[in-house]
């Protein structure tokens, strides 16, 4: 079976959950969907039915909303 680009996005999300530089996280994110804002969303949908702990279900959502929310011509709150 093929994954997804939502699958892609999805675990990526997980991967990049664990690691504190969100610019570089949000930045792949990005590249990996190439604006498909649509995989984006889907993504944070499939990850909210993840069997893993809320935390790293809760990052992993920030950050790919934040892929697909923020302006990246913007500064950001965290590093």
């Amino acid at each position: 079976m093929t994954a997804t680009k939502v699958d892609l996005l999805v675990e990526k999300a997980m991967t990049l959950s664990a690691d504190t530089d969100d610019k570089a996280s949000i930045a792949e994110l990005r590249g990996l969907a190439q604006g498909d804002e649509s995989s984006l969303e889907q993504a944070m949908q499939a990850s909210l039915a993840l069997p893993l702990s809320l935390t790293a279900r809760h990052r992993a959502i920030e950050l790919l909303a934040r892929a697909r929310y923020e302006d990246p011509s913007l500064p950001s709150g965290r590093s």
